[in-house]
């Protein structure tokens, strides 16, 4: 990531601009929010106002996620997408954070002006990336959090120690509490943020489950099924809606088994399949979910799938790693 590069952009079109449109995915997690409470910080000290757009219904966010928007709805302004299309500008600078793809944000269809629009994202691009001259993209780096931090360290930007407890939780999000793709960036990052005063403790907190959560992530992993010898797979029942969270932390939990891959696949909504893959880079998950119209990174990566089956998407995802030329080096 050239951080220096991303400085000067962020430098030259944030100042003179009033008002700044941070836009995280839909279904925020940590990475998500961290990002974009710390992009409003940076856009704070640069005398523009932040915005950001999240159009989830709070009642579904996961705890910690509905924890942090209670801390910072006095401090920080948030708006729906409705909200926000009422109060639009057309000199409104955009900045995507965490993703990069229209159909993953919720005023991806407003979003039109190449010039006004700048993608800060550690996941892959495909064709249904949103067009803008400013796009900031690197598999390689942790989280979007990492990125935001070390913007901020270059921008010389003190980070209020609350903000940076979040941004650590992007890290720690992303990182699997520092145990994969984790670089020396990432953990000059994070010491980076520790200085500004982020809470470990507090972070640990925000990680937290409540105990139906934990029981449903619980009662996916038992459903482990080995595709291969070293590549896991796990199926729900196709009558039981989950979380893309919940999917996720399964797919992570199988990684203790010590798999080169795992994938976790339920259904999100009655017409809606949601597959996360999780690899200690062993095998390209990212490439992987491609062949199911989805993406990612080696270490991390989702596909959403509609009007099918979980077992049929379970059967089209062993078609792609049985035969297969994924194998730990890839």
């Amino acid at each position: 990531m050239d951080i220096k590069n991303l400085r000067l952009n962020i430098e030259q079109k944030v100042l003179g601009t009033k008002r700044v449109v941070i836009v995280p995915h839909n279904r925020i997690d940590f990475d998500a929010i961290g990002s974009a409470l710390g992009l409003a910080v940076i856009v704070k000290k640069m005398n523009a106002e932040p915005l950001i757009v999240v159009n989830d219904d709070i009642s579904k966010m996961q705890r910690g996620i509905q924890t942090i928007m209670a801390d910072v709805k006095d401090s920080y302004r948030i708006m729906t997408r409705d909200e926000y299309l009422g109060y639009a500008g057309a000199d409104d600078l955009i900045i995507l954070t965490d993703v990069n793809k229209r159909g993953m944000v919720s005023i991806g269809d407003k979003i039109d002006d190449p010039e006004r629009t700048i993608i800060i994202d550690h996941h892959d691009m495909d064709d249904t990336t949103i067009k803008s001259d400013s796009t900031f993209v690197d598999e390689k780096v942790s989280s979007a959090s990492e990125i935001v931090a070390r913007l901020m360290s270059c921008l010389r930007v003190k980070c209020p120690n609350e903000i940076a407890t979040y941004l650590l939780a992007g890290i720690y999000l992303d990182t699997n509490h520092m145990s994969k793709n984790v670089s020396n960036d990432t953990y000059l990052a994070a010491a980076k943020l520790a200085g500004y005063g982020a809470n470990v403790n507090r972070v640990n907190d925000l990680f937290l489950e409540d105990f139906d959560s934990d029981r449903r992530v619980q009662d996916l992993v038992n459903k482990v099924e080995m595709v291969t010898y070293t590549i896991a797979t796990i199926l729900a029942d196709e009558g039981v809606l989950y979380t893309p969270e919940e999917l996720a932390k399964a797919a992570d939990y199988v990684l203790k088994y010590g798999v080169d891959a795992s994938f976790a696949i339920g259904k999100v909504d009655d017409e809606v399949v949601h597959v996360s893959g999780r690899s200690p880079e062993n095998i390209n998950v990212g490439e992987v979910m491609k062949t199911l119209g989805g993406g990612g990174n080696p270490a991390s990566g989702a596909a959403r799938i509609e009007g099918e089956s979980v077992e049929e998407v379970g059967k089209r995802l062993r078609k792609v790693l049985e035969p297969t030329g994924y194998n730990r080096h890839i």
